[in-house]
Protein backbone atom coordinates (compact mmCIF):
# COMPACT_ATOMS: atom_id res chain seq x y z
CA UNK A 1 0.00 0.00 0.00
CA UNK A 2 2.78 2.56 0.90
CA UNK A 3 4.26 1.68 -2.65
CA UNK A 4 1.14 2.47 -4.05
CA UNK A 5 0.68 5.80 -2.19
CA UNK A 6 4.41 6.48 -3.39
CA UNK A 7 4.03 5.51 -6.86
CA UNK A 8 0.68 8.07 -7.06
CA UNK A 9 2.59 11.04 -5.24
CA UNK A 10 5.32 10.80 -7.73
CA UNK A 11 3.63 10.77 -10.89
CA UNK A 12 1.53 13.92 -9.10
CA UNK A 13 4.77 15.55 -8.32
CA UNK A 14 5.71 14.78 -11.96
CA UNK A 15 3.36 15.76 -13.18
CA UNK A 16 2.82 19.00 -11.79
CA UNK A 17 6.54 19.90 -12.79
CA UNK A 18 5.72 19.41 -16.70
CA UNK A 19 2.74 21.44 -16.49
CA UNK A 20 5.01 24.89 -15.13
CA UNK A 21 6.23 27.11 -17.57
CA UNK A 22 9.81 26.57 -19.47
CA UNK A 23 12.15 29.39 -17.99
CA UNK A 24 11.35 29.36 -14.87
CA UNK A 25 7.89 31.35 -15.20
CA UNK A 26 9.62 34.05 -16.99
CA UNK A 27 7.26 35.25 -19.69
CA UNK A 28 8.37 34.96 -23.75
CA UNK A 29 9.46 38.06 -24.82
CA UNK A 30 11.38 39.51 -22.33
CA UNK A 31 11.24 40.95 -18.56
CA UNK A 32 7.42 42.07 -17.47
CA UNK A 33 6.12 42.67 -13.63
CA UNK A 34 3.98 40.39 -13.62
CA UNK A 35 -0.19 40.97 -14.51
CA UNK A 36 1.66 43.71 -16.63
CA UNK A 37 -0.40 42.42 -19.53
CA UNK A 38 0.61 42.66 -23.37
CA UNK A 39 0.72 45.72 -25.47
CA UNK A 40 -2.59 47.00 -26.61
CA UNK A 41 -1.37 45.90 -30.21
CA UNK A 42 -1.38 42.05 -29.05
CA UNK A 43 -3.69 39.97 -30.35
CA UNK A 44 -6.22 38.71 -27.64
CA UNK A 45 -6.38 41.50 -25.90
CA UNK A 46 -9.57 43.72 -25.26
CA UNK A 47 -7.71 47.10 -24.49
CA UNK A 48 -7.95 49.49 -26.90
CA UNK A 49 -5.06 51.51 -28.48
CA UNK A 50 -4.40 54.68 -26.93
CA UNK A 51 -5.01 56.76 -30.25
CA UNK A 52 -8.94 55.05 -30.59
CA UNK A 53 -9.78 55.98 -26.57
CA UNK A 54 -8.47 59.79 -27.60
CA UNK A 55 -9.54 60.27 -31.24
CA UNK A 56 -12.78 60.81 -30.05
CA UNK A 57 -11.45 63.74 -27.59
CA UNK A 58 -8.77 65.50 -29.69
CA UNK A 59 -11.60 65.26 -32.46
CA UNK A 60 -13.85 67.79 -30.93
CA UNK A 61 -11.54 69.53 -29.24
CA UNK A 62 -10.41 70.85 -32.47
CA UNK A 63 -13.38 70.42 -34.71
CA UNK A 64 -15.53 72.80 -31.88
CA UNK A 65 -12.98 75.11 -31.57
CA UNK A 66 -13.29 76.07 -35.09
CA UNK A 67 -17.22 75.38 -36.30
CA UNK A 68 -17.70 78.99 -35.69
CA UNK A 69 -14.99 80.13 -38.00
CA UNK A 70 -16.33 77.35 -40.59
CA UNK A 71 -20.22 78.03 -39.70
CA UNK A 72 -20.94 74.65 -40.17
CA UNK A 73 -24.21 73.34 -39.80
CA UNK A 74 -24.97 70.04 -37.29
CA UNK A 75 -24.86 67.76 -40.68
CA UNK A 76 -21.16 69.12 -41.70
CA UNK A 77 -20.27 69.08 -38.35
CA UNK A 78 -20.75 65.65 -37.61
CA UNK A 79 -19.29 64.84 -40.54
CA UNK A 80 -16.30 66.85 -39.73
CA UNK A 81 -15.57 65.18 -36.40
CA UNK A 82 -15.84 61.80 -37.93
CA UNK A 83 -13.25 62.27 -40.74
CA UNK A 84 -11.23 64.23 -38.03
CA UNK A 85 -11.52 61.41 -35.65
CA UNK A 86 -10.28 58.65 -38.68
CA UNK A 87 -7.85 60.79 -40.08
CA UNK A 88 -6.03 60.92 -36.36
CA UNK A 89 -6.55 57.14 -35.98
CA UNK A 90 -5.02 55.96 -39.25
CA UNK A 91 -2.24 58.82 -38.70
CA UNK A 92 -1.34 57.36 -35.48
CA UNK A 93 -1.86 53.25 -36.31
CA UNK A 94 0.52 53.67 -39.29
CA UNK A 95 3.34 55.43 -37.16
CA UNK A 96 2.65 52.93 -34.38
CA UNK A 97 3.17 49.93 -36.98
CA UNK A 98 6.18 51.93 -37.76
CA UNK A 99 7.77 52.07 -34.26
CA UNK A 100 6.80 48.71 -33.51
CA UNK A 101 8.78 47.26 -36.88
CA UNK A 102 11.82 49.56 -35.32
CA UNK A 103 11.57 47.88 -31.80
CA UNK A 104 11.32 44.66 -33.58
CA UNK A 105 14.36 45.15 -35.91
CA UNK A 106 16.32 46.85 -33.10
CA UNK A 107 15.52 43.51 -30.85
CA UNK A 108 17.28 41.17 -33.53
CA UNK A 109 13.49 40.02 -35.14
CA UNK A 110 11.33 37.86 -34.29
CA UNK A 111 14.47 35.44 -32.53
CA UNK A 112 14.24 37.87 -29.76
CA UNK A 113 17.36 38.97 -27.70
CA UNK A 114 17.82 36.47 -25.69
CA UNK A 115 18.32 34.24 -28.42
CA UNK A 116 22.18 33.00 -27.89
CA UNK A 117 24.43 32.97 -30.41
CA UNK A 118 22.16 35.68 -32.36
CA UNK A 119 24.37 38.48 -33.52
CA UNK A 120 22.62 41.99 -32.76
CA UNK A 121 21.70 44.35 -35.64
CA UNK A 122 24.30 47.13 -35.88
CA UNK A 123 22.83 49.43 -37.96
CA UNK A 124 18.98 49.64 -37.12
CA UNK A 125 17.38 53.13 -36.94
CA UNK A 126 14.21 54.35 -37.32
CA UNK A 127 13.05 55.02 -41.26
CA UNK A 128 11.64 58.43 -40.65
CA UNK A 129 11.47 59.18 -44.16
CA UNK A 130 9.22 56.67 -44.87
CA UNK A 131 7.20 57.16 -42.30
CA UNK A 132 6.85 60.85 -43.45
CA UNK A 133 6.19 59.94 -46.69
CA UNK A 134 3.24 57.70 -45.20
CA UNK A 135 1.52 60.27 -43.10
CA UNK A 136 1.55 62.85 -45.70
CA UNK A 137 0.19 60.10 -47.91
CA UNK A 138 -2.53 60.09 -45.47
CA UNK A 139 -3.00 63.94 -44.88
CA UNK A 140 -3.28 64.51 -48.99
CA UNK A 141 -6.31 61.99 -48.48
CA UNK A 142 -8.06 63.15 -45.98
CA UNK A 143 -7.47 66.59 -47.43
CA UNK A 144 -9.82 65.77 -50.50
CA UNK A 145 -12.63 64.16 -47.89
CA UNK A 146 -12.50 67.56 -46.30
CA UNK A 147 -12.79 69.50 -49.64
CA UNK A 148 -15.88 67.25 -50.40
CA UNK A 149 -18.01 67.86 -47.25
CA UNK A 150 -17.18 71.32 -46.97
CA UNK A 151 -18.61 74.55 -49.26
CA UNK A 152 -15.73 76.53 -51.60
CA UNK A 153 -15.66 78.97 -48.67
CA UNK A 154 -15.47 76.81 -45.70
CA UNK A 155 -12.38 74.76 -47.29
CA UNK A 156 -10.81 77.91 -47.55
CA UNK A 157 -11.33 78.94 -44.03
CA UNK A 158 -10.70 75.64 -43.17
CA UNK A 159 -7.00 76.06 -45.57
CA UNK A 160 -5.89 78.92 -42.83
CA UNK A 161 -6.46 77.01 -39.58
CA UNK A 162 -3.20 76.09 -38.93
CA UNK A 163 -4.19 74.31 -35.11
CA UNK A 164 -6.69 72.07 -36.71
CA UNK A 165 -4.15 70.79 -39.33
CA UNK A 166 -2.63 67.55 -38.51
CA UNK A 167 -0.30 67.29 -41.60
CA UNK A 168 2.13 70.12 -40.33
CA UNK A 169 2.50 68.03 -36.73
CA UNK A 170 4.36 65.07 -37.62
CA UNK A 171 7.23 65.12 -35.04
CA UNK A 172 4.74 65.87 -32.33
CA UNK A 173 2.28 63.11 -33.03
CA UNK A 174 5.26 60.68 -34.07
CA UNK A 175 6.69 61.55 -30.28
CA UNK A 176 3.35 61.18 -28.78
CA UNK A 177 3.33 57.57 -30.15
CA UNK A 178 6.59 56.54 -29.50
CA UNK A 179 5.28 57.71 -25.92
CA UNK A 180 2.05 55.90 -26.16
CA UNK A 181 3.97 52.68 -27.63
CA UNK A 182 4.57 49.39 -24.94
CA UNK A 183 7.97 47.86 -26.50
CA UNK A 184 7.00 44.35 -27.52
CA UNK A 185 9.88 43.04 -26.01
Amino acid sequence: MKKLLFTICACMVALIANAQPMGGGRPMGGERPMGGGRPPMMMGNMEKPFYEAESDSVANARIIDVAGRLDLNEKTLDKMLKLYGQQYEELCRNLQMAVMEYQINLNGGFRGRNNMGAQQPTNVTFDTESAQETYDKICQKYEKRYKKALTDTQYQVWGTLSSTRLDNKFSNLLQHVQENTQSIF
